[in-house]
């Protein structure tokens, strides 16, 4: 299935939506505050959805600024879980089917001595009460490394964790190819983020506008996991538009694509 980000103005991504038969994952909880009254939040934008017309499948992207699962700072830790269970009853009551969280790990003060078995410790706890109506999938973004990633989800041991790779983050921020991060995860892999850079900062740019290799990319996806949901991460029209334009070229945007 193929999802597009709510990173633009409701007419721009409306018109998006019903034009190509795309899902909506919305940012709507991406920020902690916002969830200091979900219920009020969840009943708001599902009036956006109505006004926008729009009933198709939706996934949620989580918080993710200041907070951190595996904390040293017993409250900030407390803090993290509290804002991600609010998440998901949040996304329990929108109807989704999967959440996206960020991994929140941030270099120079985040360590990877001894990192991923905390972030297990922390999965494992938080997924041990929870069903598999919505999965939750873990995302890159300032990550150097795969394989604490890989470690990760090879030891959660619940059916509905897996992993979302983002190739834009894998492109500009670690040394490693982003096909190399696709070889490596995809066994896990169950939602992709989208979007193009030069390899120096994160630009969100439509699929071809910038320096990833594509065709190397969208192939694997082809290949290995075509039943991938993948989020075109643009926050304009015109590069929404380039992507799907790509997607349709390189073939795979049927493959992605499921009726609803």
């Amino acid at each position: 299935m193929l999802y597009l980000s709510h990173l633009m103005p409701d007419d721009d991504t409306a018109a998006l939506l019903k034009e190509h038969g795309l899902g909506l994952e919305t940012i709507e909880f991406s920020i902690g505050y916002c969830l200091d009254d979900w219920q009020a939040k969840a009943a708001a934008y599902k009036e956006r959805l109505k006004a926008m017309e729009w009933e198709g499948p939706l996934t949620v992207h989580g918080p993710f600024l200041d907070l951190n699962p595996v904390s040293w700072d017993s409250m900030v830790a407390r803090a993290t879980r509290e804002r991600f269970a609010q998440t998901y009853q949040a996304a329990w009551e929108l109807g989704t089917r999967k959440i996206v969280f960020h991994t929140c790990f941030v270099p120079m003060i985040s360590y990877l001595e001894g990192w991923a078995a905390r972030m297990i410790e922390f999965w494992n706890g938080f997924m041990s009460d929870k069903g598999t109506e919505i999965a939750i999938c873990m995302e890159n973004v300032f990550d150097p490394e795969y394989e604490p990633l890989l470690a990760i989800a090879q030891n959660v041991e619940h059916p509905a964790f897996g992993l979302c790779l983002d190739v834009g983050h894998a492109h500009c921020f670690t040394d490693y190819p982003v096909l190399e991060w696709l070889k490596r995860l995809h066994p896990y892999i169950r939602h992709l983020h989208l979007h193009d850079n030069h390899g120096v900062q994160d630009e969100h740019l439509g699929i071809g506008q910038g320096t990833l290799p594509w065709k190397e990319i969208l192939g694997f996806i082809q290949e290995k996991m075509p039943q991938a949901d993948a989020v075109l991460e643009n926050s304009a029209r015109d590069c929404c538009e380039a992507s799907i334009a790509a997607l349709k070229k390189f073939g795979i945007f049927q493959q992605i694509r499921k009726d609803w």
